[in-house]
């Protein structure tokens, strides 16, 4: 049977929750996730900007490893940490609950860890000990180790939220002992830690402190040498704790960051034990926010570095996905023989292939080049192929979505983005630093002041700009910076120097770099988004005006 595409034919979705079928036939192994596997591996912070393929990694480990499972943050009733009013009381008072943070993760690891090795259940939930009984005679520190586990009791086989709100209410009452609030005549939540004098505060942050770190330490860190020396002790039966998704709004940012950066310095500590290995997925930029909100004195970013895979995506390991994923789309209904990407992408594109016309308007990223893909398909119901003119007439609808989508994925941070991109609109692929003008600015500003909410670093420099406390440079550069960060524009600093791409690009581009001289380089992915001229255009446009003046 000849093939031909049909209607809502697709080479998958978008996210992995909702492309199961082709994430299972078509996953292309680039050798991450024999890193995660592994043990005398240390990377296990899995970190890539959106679409970049976090979520699929993980969901193959899953998939691919028999004692792995997933720990939902969502599910842990971490909101409960977040919504108590004892908790927010001492976080307004100054008082660093970082360490309990790493503890209640730790709680949670540890307990989940237990009852999966022994599959523990109401019924006898600590039989599984009577065989480490010598151990305990022995060393003493690994049976206090047990005796906090057996604190728990009946708690220790419930749902995980359940030990979470219990772990908490525990620490909420020793807490609440430290503060007599009718002798100071405060109510124990947030506003009540802003009444308090300087002199109270300062009792309040000594005493609850002491609490905190006095909360299980010692016996948590014990169970840790527990779970490395005794218990997980077999290299070829591993463990690995799962967890995704920490984009999500699972609890208000506030704490969340704290409990991100906390739950990093777990998965750190957890190296201790050589078959577990704890398995998390973060978004680049959060992870930067998380770093960047919670640095403390003594913070050493570069101790985290050895755990991180950062994600990263060729042209040949796209096309290789490109090629499992319309081989999975054609060959299944249609035929036995392979069929890869050049077989129903023929001829060039503009002088380019089509797989280089399409990957260069990505930011190599899977999402980007089956957004692309499914665009063009779109237009081909009937078709054997796709010809270069769908290509191109798919161009737009693919480079508006690509610019929603970098403007949700940076909604957090920047909700100037789109009155940014503003900024260069209509302009050629690349042009002069110096050609952004006072006046484009100003226009910007006054048109777009609407998107520049309160959240928004850039709200506070345009403000500055308007009331002539900042100059037009300082305020353009700062729009150019978001530009940057976001994959919209690349910058060549110098003429000898090549151009910059930040999700290419670890170095970056420092404030001093950006001069009068400086090239902006507009990404190919967004010029159809943004009505700019392509570079061929632009050299006619040029030349009509060259020869106009000449007359």
């Amino acid at each position: 049977m000849k093939y031909v595409f049909r209607r809502n034919s697709s080479v998958g979705a978008m996210d992995a929750e909702s492309d199961e079928q082709f994430l299972r036939d078509c996953f292309l192994d680039t050798g991450d996730l024999e890193s995660l596997i592994s043990s005398d591996d240390p990377k296990r912070i899995v970190v890539g900007r959106v679409g970049a393929g976090k979520s699929a990694l993980l969901t193959r480990l899953l998939e691919t490893q028999t004692n792995a499972f997933e720990v939902r943050a969502e599910a842990l009733s971490l909101s409960y940490v977040a919504n108590s009013d004892i908790i927010q009381f001492f976080e307004s008072a100054d008082v660093k609950l970082d360490l309990f943070y790493q503890l209640l993760w730790k709680h949670v690891f540890v307990v989940e860890l237990l009852r999966r090795r022994y599959r523990i259940s109401e019924g006898d939930p600590w039989s599984f000990l009577d065989q480490f009984r010598d151990i305990f005679i022995r060393d003493q520190a690994k049976k206090r180790a047990v005796d906090y586990l057996r604190q728990w009791n009946d708690q220790f086989w419930q749902d995980t939220e359940i030990r979470v709100k219990e772990f908490t209410t525990k620490l909420e009452k020793k807490l609440s002992g430290t503060v007599d609030a009718k002798a100071y005549g405060i109510t124990l939540n947030a506003s009540g830690a802003k009444n308090l004098t300087d002199e109270v505060k300062s009792e309040v942050l000594h005493k609850a402190q002491s609490v905190v770190n006095e909360n299980q330490v010692r016996e948590l860190g014990e169970i840790i040498t527990l779970l490395a020396d005794e218990i997980f002790t077999d290299p070829k039966n591993r463990f690995y704790i799962v967890i995704d998704r920490l984009d999500e709004s699972w609890v208000d940012d506030r704490i969340r960051y704290k409990l991100i950066r906390a739950l990093i310095e777990t998965v750190k500590a957890f190296q201790r034990v050589r078959s577990v290995k704890i398995v998390i997925a973060i978004r680049e930029d959060l992870l930067r926010t998380v770093f960047e909100s919670t640095r403390d004195a003594g913070f050493q970013e570069e101790k985290f570095e050895s755990l991180i895979l950062h994600l990263r995506w060729s042209k040949s390991q796209l096309k290789q996905l490109l090629d499992l994923r319309v081989d999975k789309l054609i060959r299944e209904p249609y035929t036995q023989k392979r069929v890869c990407f050049d077989d129903i992408f023929r001829g060039a594109v503009r002088g380019e292939s089509a797989i280089d016309y399409l990957v260069g308007r990505t930011l190599f990223r899977p999402r980007d080049v089956i957004a692309f893909v499914n665009c063009c398909i779109e237009l081909c119901e009937g078709k054997e192929y796709v010809p270069p003119s769908i290509v191109q007439d798919a161009e737009r609808k693919y480079s508006v979505g690509r610019m929603r989508s970098l403007r949700d994925e940076w909604s957090g941070h920047f909700s100037s983005l789109s009155a940014c991109a503003e900024l260069i609109r209509g302009r050629q692929s690349h042009f002069k630093y110096s050609e952004i003008t006072e006046h484009d600015l100003m226009e910007c500003i006054q048109e777009h002041w609407g998107e520049f909410l309160d959240n928004d670093p850039l709200r506070m420099v345009a403000n500055e700009y308007l009331q002539n406390q900042r100059s037009a440079n300082s305020c353009i550069i700062q729009m150019l910076k978001i530009l940057y960060t976001t994959s919209i524009i690349g910058i060549k600093p110098e003429a000898t120097e090549r151009v910059s791409w930040s999700h290419l690009d670890d170095r970056g581009i420092s404030e001093g770099q950006y001069k009068k001289s400086s090239a902006i380089y507009v990404h190919p992915m967004l010029w159809r988004a943004l009505d700019i001229v392509p570079p061929a255009r632009a050299d006619r446009r040029r030349r009509t005006t060259d020869e106009r003046q000449k007359r």
